[in-house]
């Protein structure tokens, strides 16, 4: 991301051809505020941080990536800076979302049984028409256009969505463990085959492309390159 920045500087100092600088970029002088500066961003920003859907909503179904509500295809290659990651209880009713109960830090899920609504009797028909447990556990994945700046939010309770959501969870977890500290990924967003009992179907994949981290004494994330097979190995000779 610090790559924009530099570029945006360097289309201030560089304007295209003959054409006049342009005016609407603040001067280096105008983009000086005082340190304590309060433009309220900051709290808008942790309003967001409250809620499970952020941004423009993400979908996956058929082979196929999406977003919106118009269901605008994800061109192939499109690459994503994964922000972070949620899971809840969500509650359902009436073809909505009505109840959240999030995991908090360090902690499972509750059980369901811990949430009430057991009488199946009184369930609500799903899409197939049978009863439907109203509670669905649901993760959610945080995902940054690195251009536009669009957060989009990927919401799933299906089973591939959450095994998606997990094998990249462990990645992340096994590059942070293995010495880069606050790693994040890039990823592509593609699909593999799934094996069902209705047949091969698809389910979701988040490949990894590239790591970002660092940030540190005011720098942007920088790309970092994953372990080497000796830092994997602890510093154990390859036996090879």
């Amino acid at each position: 991301m610090s790559k924009i920045f530099e570029a945006l500087s360097e289309q201030q100092k560089s304007p295209i051809g003959n054409a006049p600088p342009p005016t609407n970029l603040p001067t280096v002088a105008q983009q000086h505020l005082p340190a304590n500066h309060d433009d309220g961003w900051d709290d808008m920003a942790a309003e967001l941080d409250a809620q499970f859907l952020r941004g423009t909503l993400l979908k996956f179904a058929d082979w196929r990536w999406a977003k919106g509500k118009e269901g605008d295809k994800i061109e192939e290659g499109t690459q994503f800076l994964v922000m972070g990651s949620a899971a809840a209880w969500v509650r359902w009713w009436d073809g909505k979302p009505v109840q959240y109960v999030r995991r908090e830090p360090g902690k499972k899920l509750p059980d369901r049984e811990e949430l009430g609504h057991l009488d199946a009797s009184l369930w609500q028909p799903g899409p197939d028409g049978k009863s439907r447990d109203p509670w669905q556990s649901t993760r959610f994945v945080y995902l940054l256009d690195p251009i536009s700046m669009e957060m989009l939010t990927y919401s799933t309770s299906s089973s591939g969505g959450r095994t998606a959501v997990i094998n990249l969870a462990d990645q992340i977890t096994r590059m942070r463990e293995l010495g880069r500290v606050g790693a994040q990924p890039v990823v592509e967003l593609g699909a593999e085959k799934m094996p069902t009992r209705f047949g091969m179907k698809s389910r979701p994949v988040f490949k990894i492309i590239k790591w970002y981290g660092g940030g540190e004494n005011g720098g942007g994330p920088k790309e970092i390159a994953p372990p080497s097979l000796s830092e994997e190995m602890n510093g154990d000779e390859v036996p090879f």
